[in-house]
């Protein structure tokens, strides 16, 4: 017969030895290469690009004017997330282009407010 503090003992170990693992996510990092402008959305000067995700600036402002197109290096996005463009209009707010979420490589167009964008991801 097990006394009370062997049934603990053994209580502890057969809780001990069932694990769980943790559940981890596996986001993969995608890299935006290259921005092309069709069309601007500001008509007074360049469009100064910069791209949020989560609220947060991934790529600071890049002038853009229509026929511009410029490789992009250093500005990851994780598939699944949204990617916003917005045109910086100091001192007026700033201008929202679009959102797309990122499902993968590939071309994705930012058409909102008269501009036409298309940022690859790859």
């Amino acid at each position: 017969m097990f006394s009370t503090g062997k049934l603990l003992a053994a209580m502890a170990l057969g809780t001990a030895s069932v694990a769980v693992a943790p559940l981890t996510a596996n986001a993969q990092t995608l890299q935006i290469t290259h921005i092309t402008c069709s069309e601007q959305e500001d008509n007074t000067g360049a469009d100064d690009i910069y791209l949020q995700v989560d609220g947060s600036t991934v790529m600071e402002p890049i002038q853009f004017v229509k026929g511009d197109s410029k490789d992009i290096s250093g500005v990851g996005v994780d598939v699944g997330k949204v990617l916003v463009m917005r045109e910086g209009d100091f001192p007026d707010d700033d201008d929202n282009l679009g959102q797309k979420k990122i499902t993968g490589p590939g071309n994705y167009s930012f058409t909102d407010d008269g501009a036409n964008y298309t940022v690859t991801v790859g």
